[in-house]
């Protein structure tokens, strides 16, 4: 069984490896896209034994849902952060031998989406490790940029059975909403509802908790249960939300803001 991490913990590698190269480069020849991308693993608890695969097509082949940006953000609401970005183009004599022919086409980049518009990679006509913001999060990049999204086996996703059901109902005016004014970045963030499970049911419980919601004898138990639901749904009417107890970008933004004034509430006292 592989060993798991966060997605919010790969993302946060991939942002502090952004800032460490502002002031100490890293070559294309000294780290290429691939080995960014391990090393990145590597640093959020991967072993190396793991995710040290033969080449991009390897990486691309072992992720566990593969698609389009455009069907990533149908089947699970957004692309998440910690997503792997590929780009996947036709096979030609280039292609590794040992894939020719298996239908699943040639990676010929890859990198780690962190949110928003930054995607994290390691490019030889770029210099080396570097930011790319072409990739908005939601379309494939045109004219041979970004055009898939892989999620990685050792990175939690929180796709629980249940999640992914409950995720392709999500409402269209919460997955699109502009949450640009948002305390936190939530563009990354996964629509969650009643019957989900996982980290992102127990970061919503854990927020609802710090504004004073009650959650029962439950807590933060990773579980979207009925306490759970009813917290969500008095929030979303006191700020003014549809009442669905569905939490997509704009209750999760909301979330966020009401969780930065009560911050600086408190540091005032």
């Amino acid at each position: 069984m592989a060993t798991m991490i966060t997605n919010a913990a790969l993302v946060a590698a991939g942002k502090r490896k952004l800032e460490s190269v502002k002031t100490a480069p890293i070559s294309y020849a000294q780290m290429d896209c691939q080995a960014l991308v391990e090393a990145l693993l590597i640093e959020c608890g991967v072993p190396e034994k793991e995710c040290n695969l033969s080449g991009r097509n390897a990486h691309w082949r072992k992720c566990v849902w593969r698609g389009s940006p455009e069907e990533c953000v149908k089947q699970f609401g957004c692309v998440p952060g910690g997503a792997g970005v590929f780009i996947v183009e036709e096979q030609s004599d280039s292609t590794p031998a040992k894939y020719r022919g298996d239908g699943m086409k040639d990676a010929t980049h890859m990198g780690v989406y962190l949110g928003g518009s930054s995607t994290i990679n390691s490019s030889e006509k770029n210099g080396g490790v570097c930011e790319s913001t072409k990739f908005n999060g939601k379309k494939s990049v045109p004219n041979g940029g970004w055009n898939s999204i892989g999620l990685f086996p050792w990175v939690d996703y929180c796709l629980s059975s249940e999640q992914q059901e409950a995720l392709t109902e999500s409402t269209d005016s919460e997955t699109d909403a502009d949450v640009t004014s948002a305390a936190v970045d939530v563009t990354a963030f996964y629509t969650v509802k009643r019957g989900c499970k996982g980290g992102a049911v127990r970061r919503l419980q854990t927020w609802l908790l710090d504004l004073g919601y009650d959650l029962g004898t439950y807590g933060s138990d990773g579980d979207f249960g009925a306490a759970t639901d009813t917290a969500v749904k008095a929030f979303q009417q006191a700020k003014g939300l549809s009442v669905d107890g569905i939490v997509g970008q704009k209750t999760w933004a909301a979330l966020a803001e009401a969780r930065e004034v009560a911050a600086s509430a408190n540091a005032g006292e």
